[in-house]
């Protein structure tokens, strides 16, 4: 058999890439090619392996020096080879190809005159193709530019800008179905602007979003003081400032593949290898969220005055040195000075202003009380002419001058070395500086010039006015007044642009460069991700190297065939089967970034876990460490709409079927803030909105859902939706609706989606589905090495150049059966290419089963006892251990029946309950609102031991508001809204309720009363009762006479079996209350008749550890 080594490079360095020639190379007499073949890495399964050949050594040949162009020859210059480049090769046994892939040069040995290679597989070429490039490098063009003159090769960059686009308000909405229209006229639906309240307003996006925009100036007048741009903004209305755009990752990935020179084809990515794609109902409808490195989209504006594309920004400079101002240097009175302000700064050259902001005719503007002072100035457009641009969010204007001051000037005290000046920009509404300003030390006699920028809020129809003041100092007291000179040589005013272009944070109708809105990574990271979550494996095709093959692990291995391959077996050789134990770790954690929007960032602070990850703690002695999967991004957690009811969100939508992500920042008691920046997102939408319905309960009018410009109040520019809404989820939903057992998950695994905030609410059950990352694409994997039955085996095979030929094809993706067992080729090891000898292989047993095979599928309730139905059929059903431990670790199993294996299985999956305060917040300035604490505020968490289990105390406050003597309202306390507390099943609670009324307006205000009830509460199978009066007892009064006894009940449940205490006011008058609650609670039997003591966990100073549900922690 005729062992050969071909390699391809172009000839001269005028050819064309793809003009490669063919290189025979010559190999020495019998020679020893080793090759490695791999795919996986068992012990680190985020991670591919490359085939490789061991070095081999080539002679100095002619047909050798010919392709290395003698590169053992120190001084030459100029050669097509290059060590640093990879240059295409393939080694064949006769026509057989054995390993494709790129042949390196590692040294020359100059005596022995040979050259040192190694051969590489294509697989990893991607990566390393992808070198460092910046995900937004994805979008801007290199290209090798010769200069006609020099000669010399320069790279030119130019942007592609296949995806940008304007931000309109068109657009935005054409996103969500057709496409958005880009700036080549072309229209796309890959990108789309998803509804995500990022926390530019100040209460929360809710229902409020969708009224009729005649309803906002209604309400403006009624209850805001007819401020209607503050009504905007507390009623949470869209403006499309505030929104952000998303890129769908299918496209994405394939713009960065095509750059790197790449083909793509793919069942599951959708991708086909002429770069088409098509709906694959999932991956294809994945998109990622953009501008995360700013608050707000950046839109760029062209700044070039000569451009006629739209811009946004000004610049005026001075045609000549301003008139001498002067000013007092001495204090007759001795009180002190005056500042003086320049009056004649004639900032006249107007250099670009398309819009009309700088104006450069000088008037008395009568500015800051100062009169008699002639200033240039800026104002804010209200309308759009001719197409101009307008901008919104903020500007950032710069002031650079030149002053000379005189220093002829010496007062008795001695000669003016020095003066303070302080340019300021003033807002003519409120004849208020802007900021604070800087503060200038100008030396006498000198030419100074000194910078000034300021950040200018871009409110339409504001003005602002420039006044430069200044300060002698210091002022001499004497007799008479001498006044001293100053002139300005030379002023530029101008906006700050960055880039040649005006940058802007959300400026409506600029345009949105992907380049300048990508997430800060790179495109290696972002490809690694999407191999991870998806487990895919990438092979390139065996008839075209730039050609990807991308599949997930499990349909991969579920395309290949069953070879059989005992005759293979070199019996004479030892075969080793091994545990997988080396391979294993002790806790596998697949998950996503932490982040500090409110939702994920309290679920963390609360758990000490990121939402949505999988977690398993394996049953192995001889493992050690822990396994981490590699993400680029957070965990996106929609929940369903708020209704906007009254003066605040006041529980869930009539219609539950808005749902959308809250990201915003919230502090406990401090009010809520956009994030300058975070993690990307990962998110589901069809690609269809959906229809909302609904009326606004203040006026009755129907939705009118409108997306706003900033500038609406002045222009009335807002587009309508139609009453369209793109719902953008963490599952697979086109339309919100509880989630079922075959729903998919953008997590790892499922989490309850009870987070309980006061203004978002659960509209998707508590249905465990099996869909996450894990289950879906790493479950099989993971199983085959850490299961019981898990086996290595090494062995020696004799195979043959079309045997190896197979693992640059199906090879690796077929499993073999040899003796009686099948398993899968994880590396052949050390093959001798045109040998004669068998070859080591590593395999893995294959195991088809998963370790759940329960058959049933779970539904979570707030108390931790599950429910189960049948997979098949959807009828009820019971479960064994199989469904409960031995599917998640954390879950605890109670038999109930020890001849079938029959119990209940508990899971602390019930609700993150860290709610939002939802007190009457109509007399507090709406910037000055606070988001409410996470919590209730515990005074007392004592644990008891007793000779039945522990039993522990603890004391918190809640508070409520009545109006009259007929609403029942819900006691509520700081983090949660109604529901106060579960009870742990089998539990006796004895609660005591302390109650202070005062009376704030009506007939009776400021009459109060103090009344104290109790009552047993009980939880046995599950079920909520109370022992004495329903309702409880009143124990004590203690009022003035005016003050009406209320109606309070302390025993009443809702229906997801939390405790609800309810107030009904005693007269038509409003009342605040404040309760203290103090809570006994012990263990009660077991239905049996038995007492299962309970053992707490605590903290080392002996406090008990509290759960949500106020719980204790056990000790296992």
């Amino acid at each position: 058999m005729d062992v050969r080594l071909v390699a391809y490079r172009r000839e001269t360095t005028g050819d064309d890439n793809f003009d490669v020639t063919q290189f025979e190379l010559d190999l020495q007499q019998a020679p020893n090619v080793v090759v490695n073949y791999n795919w996986l890495d068992l012990k680190n399964p985020d991670q591919r392996r490359a085939s490789f050949s061991q070095t081999l050594k080539l002679p100095f040949s002619n047909a050798n020096n010919d392709f290395f162009e003698n590169y053992f020859d120190v001084n030459l210059e100029s050669l097509v080879y290059n060590a640093k480049t990879k240059f295409s090769a393939i080694l064949y046994i006769d026509s057989i190809p054995q390993l494709k892939g790129f042949i390196q040069l590692k040294s020359i040995y100059m005596n022995a005159r040979l050259y040192e290679v190694a051969l590489f597989g294509d697989t990893a070429d991607f990566f390393t193709d992808l070198k460092d490039n910046r995900l937004k490098d994805a979008f801007r063009t290199a290209e090798n530019v010769t200069d006609s003159v020099t000669g010399e090769v320069s790279i030119v960059f130019t942007e592609d800008n296949q995806l940008d686009h304007l931000l309109t308000l068109p657009n935005i909405v054409a996103s969500w179905t057709t496409g958005l229209t880009t700036v080549a006229s072309t229209t796309t639906n890959d990108i789309m602007y998803p509804i995500i309240d990022y926390g530019h307003t100040t209460n929360p996006y809710s229902s409020a979003m969708f009224w009729d925009p005649a309803d906002i100036y209604q309400l403006a007048l009624t209850s805001l003081g007819g401020m209607v741009n503050d009504a905007f903004n507390y009623y949470g209305m869209v403006q499309a400032s505030d929104l952000k755009p998303a890129i769908r990752i299918q496209r994405l990935l394939l713009i960065i593949a095509q750059k790197a020179g790449y083909q793509i084809k793919s069942t599951f990515l959708g991708i086909d290898e002429d770069g088409s794609v098509s709906d694959t109902q999932f991956f294809s409808r994945l998109f990622m969220t953009l501008s995360t490195e700013h608050s707000r989209v950046q839109t760029l504006f062209n700044t070039s005055a000569s451009s006629e594309a739209p811009f946004i920004g000004f610049q005026a400079n001075m045609s000549s040195s301003s008139p001498a101002t002067t000013f007092p240097v001495t204090d007759p009175s001795g009180i002190g000075l005056v500042e003086s302000v320049f009056s004649n700064l004639d900032v006249d050259n107007e250099v670009f202003d398309p819009n009309g902001l700088y104006n450069n005719q000088l008037t008395d503007w009568g500015v800051g009380g100062i009169t008699g002072v002639d200033t240039p100035s800026i104002k804010i457009p209200v309308d759009i002419t001719d197409n101009t641009l307008l901008p919104t969010g903020t500007i950032s204007v710069k002031v650079t001058l030149t002053i000379n001051i005189d220093d002829t000037v010496s007062p008795s005290g001695g000669p003016l070395t020095l003066v303070q000046l302080r340019p300021r920009w003033y807002n003519q509404t409120t004849n208020q500086a802007v900021g604070y300003g800087q503060q200038f030390n100008v030396f006498t006699g000198d030419n100074v010039t000194i910078e000034f920028p300021q950040e200018l809020q871009a409110i339409p129809g504001t003005i602002y006015y420039f006044l430069l003041e200044c300060d002698p100092f210091p002022a001499t007291v004497q007799t008479g007044v001498q006044n001293a000179t100053a002139t300005i040589s030379a002023c530029t005013i101008e906006t700050v642009q960055t880039d040649n272009v005006g940058i802007m944070s959300g400026g409506l109708n600029g345009e949105v460069q992907m380049y300048h809105n990508m997430p800060d990574m790179t495109q290696a990271d972002f490809v690694k991700d999407l191999v991870n979550r998806f487990n895919l494996i990438i092979q390139t095709d065996p008839d075209n190297e730039k050609l990807l093959l991308i599949e997930p692990y499990q349909d991969y291995i579920n395309a290949g065939t069953t070879q059989y391959w005992t005759d293979k077996l070199d019996l004479s050789k030892e075969q080793v089967i091994k545990p997988t134990n080396e391979l294993q770790s002790k806790v596998l954690k697949f998950g996503d970034l932490e982040d500090e929007d409110i939702l994920n960032k309290r679920y963390k602070d609360i758990y000490n876990t990121v939402y949505g990850t999988y977690i398993e703690n394996r049953r192995n002695d001889f493992a050690n460490d822990e396994f981490n999967n590699f993400s680029v991004f957070a965990p996106f957690i929609a929940q369903g709409m708020g209704q906007w009811d009254g003066n605040t969100i006041n529980g869930s939508l009539p219609n539950p079927n808005v749902a959308l992500a809250y990201l915003f920042k919230a502090e406990q008691g401090e009010p809520r803030t956009p994030l300058e920046t975070m993690k990307p997102r990962l998110f589901y939408y069809s690609g269809t909105p959906i229809d909302i319905t609904g009326e606004n309960p203040n006026t009755g009018n129907a939705f009118d859902f409108n997306i706003y410009s900033t500038q609406f109040l002045e222009t009335g520019d807002a587009t309508t939706t139609n009453n369209k809404f793109p719902l953008c989820l963490q599952y697979n939903l086109d339309t919100l609706g509880s989630v079922t057992a075959d729903t998919k998950l953008l997590n790892w695994t499922w989490y309850s989606p009870n987070f309980n905030t006061g203004f978002t609410f659960n509209y998707f059950g508590m249905t465990y589905s099996e869909h996450g990352f894990y289950t879906d694409y790493w479950a099989q994997y993971i199983n085959e090495i850490y299961s019981d039955e898990a086996r290595i085996m090494e062995c020696y095979l004799n195979l043959d150049p079309v045997d190896i030929r197979r693992f640059a094809g199906t090879g690796f993706q077929d499993v073999y059966y040899i003796k009686n067992t099948l398993w899968r080729i994880i590396s052949v090891d050390n093959y001798l290419v045109g040998g004669n000898k068998s070859t080591k292989v590593t395999l893995l047993k294959v195991i088809e089963k998963l370790t759940n095979d329960c058959g049933a599928i779970p539904t979570f309730t707030n108390t931790g006892l599950m429910t189960w139905v049948d997979a098949g059929s959807g009828a009820s059903t019971t479960i064994t251990n199989t469904c409960c431990e031995e599917v998640n670790p954390d879950w605890t199993f109670v038999q109930t029946n020890a001849s079938t294996g029959v119990g209940d299985c508990y899971s602390s999956a019930g609700s993150t309950d860290f709610e939002f305060d939802n007190i009457d917040n109509s007399d507090i300035p709406p910037e000055q609102l606070p988001m409410p604490s996470l919590m209730p505020n515990l005074q007392t968490n004592y644990n008891i031991i007793t000779t039945n289990g522990n039993a522990y105390t603890t004391t918190y406050y809640m508070q409520g508001t009545t109006l009259d003597s007929s609403t029942t309202t819900n006691f509520n306390y700081n983090g949660m809204q109604s529901q106060i507390m579960s009870l742990s099943i089998l539990s006796m609670n004895y609660v005591k309720v302390s109650l202070l009324g005062s009376i704030v307006s009506g007939t009776n205000s400021g009459k109060c009363g103090y009344f104290e009830y109790d009552t047993v509460l009980i939880n046995r199978d599950n079920t909520n009762s109370q022992v004495g009066s329903a309702g409880g007892d009143l124990l004590k009064s203690n009022k003035d006479s005016a003050f009406t006894t209320p109606t309070v009940n302390i025993t009443t449940f809702d229906n997801r079996g939390f405790w609800t205490p309810t107030i009904v006011g005693g007269a038509s008058e409003r009342v605040h209350w404040v309760a203290k609650v103090s809570l006994i609670r012990q263990p009660l039997g077991d239905p049996d008749g038995t007492l299962t003591p309970t053992v707490r966990a605590i903290y080392q100073n002996a406090d008990n550890i509290m759960l949500q549900n106020l719980d204790n922690l056990l000790w296992n």
